[in-house]
């Protein structure tokens, strides 16, 4: 599979917070979402704010505990047919809501975790979907997290490997604004 790796950092506070820091040779690269927007930048340059296909696939993206708060992020959800995914048996949920394009989750039967979360953005060339299958969950401070994710889409994949956690830290919601100038 010779892909490459590079580190990143990705800082999350509850509910639906959330940055992505990606560690280049020539600076780092910023994925966020405040709570209301997102925003996306580089060091050195001005941030920019993302369209709202984009914003809302990174609210979905930042939700801390999707499954808790499924009710309240689509408050239309309908059961569809069990499906099997690697061998798992998973319960599938479709979640709808204003403004949002469906939303697939798949809930491993024995577990309960989340398996897999399709999402869809409006495009020019039509509805395109990120898939993004969680594995490796462990528990942290008494929590069961993926420590892996693995995005798809049409452009291609990437899998995100967490190597370490870090509980109840307090993050300053600075660090979730859009920067006001250059991103540093």
């Amino acid at each position: 599979m010779g892909g490459t790796q590079t580190p990143i950092e990705v800082l999350t506070k509850a509910p639906n917070k959330r940055v992505t820091i990606t560690k280049a040779g020539n600076g780092e690269s910023f994925t966020a979402f405040d709570g209301t927007a997102g925003w996306m930048g580089n060091t050195g340059r001005p941030a920019r704010e993302m369209s709202p296909a984009e914003s809302g696939a990174s609210s979905l993206d930042a939700e801390f505990a999707i499954a808790v708060r499924l009710k309240e992020i689509f408050p239309r959800i309908r059961r569809a047919p069990p499906e099997q995914i690697g061998g798992v048996m998973c319960e599938s949920l479709i979640g709808t809501g204003p403004g949002r394009l469906p939303v697939r989750l798949y809930f491993d039967q024995s577990s309960g975790l989340l398996i897999r979360l399709v999402r869809y953005a409006e495009t020019p060339v039509g509805r395109n979907p990120t898939q993004i299958d969680y594995a490796d969950y462990r528990d942290a401070d008494g929590v069961k997290i993926p420590f892996r994710w693995t995005l798809s889409r049409l452009n291609g994949r990437f899998t995100i490997q967490i190597a370490d956690v870090k509980s109840n830290v307090p993050i300053d919601d600075a660090r979730f604004a859009k920067p006001v100038g250059e991103v540093k």
